[in-house]
């Protein structure tokens, strides 16, 4: 799997631990170890890039339930 192929949490999690399998074989080569270092650094940032898109998503859709329960009930909006 190739790190544009991943796309998901779970894919990306995925390639992290086939990376770590093949940087703890003795027989690998410092080019290689420092290639699968660096993939592993772009799909930490990857990573990071995921979670905050949910965490964002994930508030954007409370704040929106929470102003229309403000707007159905007829009070003001609260912040939360």
């Amino acid at each position: 799997m190739k790190m544009s192929d991943v796309t998901d949490y779970s894919q990306l999690k995925e390639r992290l631990d086939q990376i770590v399998e093949a940087v703890s074989d003795e027989g690998i080569s410092l080019d290689d170890a420092l290639s699968l270092y660096e993939e592993a650094v772009k799909l930490g940032s990857k990573a990071s890039a995921l979670i905050e898109q949910d965490i964002s998503e994930k508030t954007a859709e409370e704040l929106a339930a929470a102003l229309a329960a403000e707007q159905a009930d007829g009070g003001e909006v609260t912040e939360a």
